[in-house]
């Protein structure tokens, strides 16, 4: 679990001696232990120390006459008396950064340490380097507040996993995890409580693994199991035991509170023939949504997911077209969050298919085949229409508690066309004003795609339509755009954002691209935040808006409107459970 980084753990005893001790008997003491660093030597009420290397050197002396001259000195004569003296509790970090202050004669001398027990040790400084070189190695795998591993590590041991299973090995299966109940905990016993609840809750599920199997913090309320099973296990009974698993850990307590007791939803993914990640946390996601929008404390299950190939047949049995004349087709929508202040400013619809056999599928497992069909004008028309008649429904649900936008993708194949006259046309249906619909620009779409649409584009702006370019910074399309078209706002691309603050090229695209739109009058939002850390540094470099796992999943009406409904306008800590 989690490493506490106390030196107190680290010293070791020491070897005092009194400063009028002759350096002969010094020397005897050193040849009797090769691993003797330094002493420490004792003057009354001062304490000092002596390191061997420089010891040595001073009994070696020029020509080999230094011990002739030191033998008979007392030792106190060349201590070095004021050494860095510390606590035992002081952390590694912080040691290591006073070591890395001193001058630079002294930088790499033993540190006197004060144990608790009231004595002396003494730790030398390559432990300390490598003991803090550990920690880190360790903090970057690890969440800080549970000592599970973190999303990153998680993502890597899953995507090695689904390497590993290929061909003839073992299915991977993903749960996915989320507390139900953490805004009631945090809100009403505080969020130093909530964080207690996640501690616990972590050490519990550490608990519940069996060998093999890895638990990780994917942030905020939200954890993860990765297993592997054997091909001729049976899947849903294995996927169910691991879920249930998770569900009896997660309600464990110790006895306190009953109202700290939480409990969860659970989606449960196993792979098929071809393990992909990003499908099985995908579809694991889903499965947990299912579950919460059922009630919560409960499984739902995704059995059998495949990755989407390039070139691969469609995953399903039936089109597009079929899965909007039989009512399918279902919207979720992500919150558009303004950083400052966790105001909705807007909401991002987004299209999955509740297949008949295959449960609520991700827009991964339809999309491609879809573009192949030519079905993505549709399929956009269905969208628009829907997302335009959601946002006036809720308006009448909530009021000022309403969204001010709803963003709205047009794939490529749909900007090739007569966009400009379907747009208007729905807004006309449905009520909804133009100023309040934003169009988001696809990155994919070229640029004689973007060229011969931009009359029509112009012609929705002059209405009132906002445009976005979604993805800024992924392709090389969209750039020259800004300049042309009276674009109101881009939306940086999530590789850039999960990047910055590791990856200083990542961290200086998001600030280019921040820069440059402020530059031409743009909102600019962040994409794919995750964590705290990511909110905070895009709010530092100036971004306004964000967007991601961090603030709020993609969440169907229904949940949505109940999320709003309760949401204050300002909110001092993010919170992405809508129930």
């Amino acid at each position: 679990m989690a490493v506490t980084g106390d030196i107190g753990t680290l010293a070791r005893a020491a070897v005092v001696v009194d400063a009028h001790t002759p350096c002969e008997s010094l020397e005897a003491a050193f040849r009797a232990r090769p691993d003797l660093t330094a002493v420490i030597v004792t003057d009354g009420d001062r304490l000092g120390l002596i390191m061997r290397s420089r010891f040595d050197q001073n009994m070696s002396g020029p020509f080999g006459y230094g011990r002739l001259l030191w033998a008979q000195r007392p030792v106190g004569t060349i201590a070095d008396w004021s050494p860095l003296r510390l606590a035992a509790a002081t952390t590694a970090a912080a040691a290591s950064h006073q070591l890395r202050t001193r001058a630079a004669d002294h930088r790499y001398d033993d540190l006197v340490i004060d144990l608790a027990g009231g004595g002396v040790g003494t730790l030398s400084a390559a432990q300390l380097f490598d003991e803090l070189a550990t920690q880190f190695a360790d903090r970057a795998v690890r969440d800080d507040l549970t000592g599970l591993a973190n999303r990153a590590h998680f993502l890597d041991l899953l995507a090695a996993a689904c390497s590993d299973a290929c061909g003839e090995g073992d299915r991977v299966a993903v749960a996915f995890v989320d507390i139900d109940g953490m805004k009631r905990i945090n809100d009403s016993h505080g969020h130093q409580a909530g964080d207690a609840v996640l501690t616990l809750v972590g050490r519990h599920m550490h608990d519940a693994l069996r060998p093999g199997e890895v638990a990780a913090r994917l942030g905020g309320d939200e954890f993860a199991v990765l297993a592997r099973m054997g091909r001729s296990d049976p899947a849903e009974d294995e996927a169910q035991e691991l879920g249930q698993r998770c569900l009896h850990a997660i309600a464990a307590h110790d006895g306190g509170d009953p109202a700290l007791s939480p409990y969860a939803s659970v989606g449960v993914a196993v792979s098929g023939d071809r393990p992909d990640p990003q499908a099985l946390v995908s579809e694991a996601d889903m499965a947990m949504y299912r579950a919460k929008q059922a009630g919560g404390n409960q499984v739902e299950l995704a059995v059998g997911v495949e990755a989407n190939l390039p070139g691969d047949v469609d995953c399903v049995d039936r089109t597009v077209l079929q899965a909007v004349e039989h009512g399918e087709l279902r919207l979720y929508y992500q919150p558009i969050v303004r950083i400052s202040d966790r105001t909705v400013r807007s909401i991002e619809a987004l299209v999955r298919w509740q297949h008949p056999t295959m449960g609520l599928l991700a827009p991964a497992r339809f999309l491609p085949g879809a573009q192949r069909a030519g079905h993505l004008p549709a399929l956009d028309r269905w969208v628009l229409r829907q997302a335009c008649l959601d946002l006036a429904w809720l308006d009448a649900a909530l009021g000022d508690r309403s969204p001010e936008w709803v963003n709205v993708n047009l794939s490529a194949p749909t900007l090739a066309g007569p966009f400009d006259e379907m747009v208007e046309a729905i807004l006309a249906e449905t009520g909804l004003a133009p100023s309040r619909l934003r169009l988001e620009l696809a990155e994919e779409a070229d640029l004689q795609t973007l060229a011969a649409a931009r009359p029509r584009l112009e012609r929705l702006i002059a209405q009132g339509v906002w445009l976005t370019l979604d993805d800024m910074g992924a392709g090389s399309t969209n750039l020259r755009y800004l300049s042309t078209l009276a674009i109101h706002g881009i939306k940086i691309d999530r590789a850039f954002v999960s990047g910055m603050l590791h990856n200083p090229r990542d961290h200086a695209v998001v600030k280019l691209l921040t820069d440059l739109a402020h530059g031409l009058g743009m909102q600019v939002t962040g994409e794919g935040v995750e964590s705290a850390a990511e909110l905070t540094e895009l709010a530092r470099l100036g971004v306004v808006n964000a967007q991601g796992y961090h603030l709020a999943h993609p969440q169907p009406l229904a949940p949505l409107t109940q999320w709003l409904s309760v949401r204050r306008a300002s909110h001092d800590h993010p919170v992405r459970e809508p129930f």
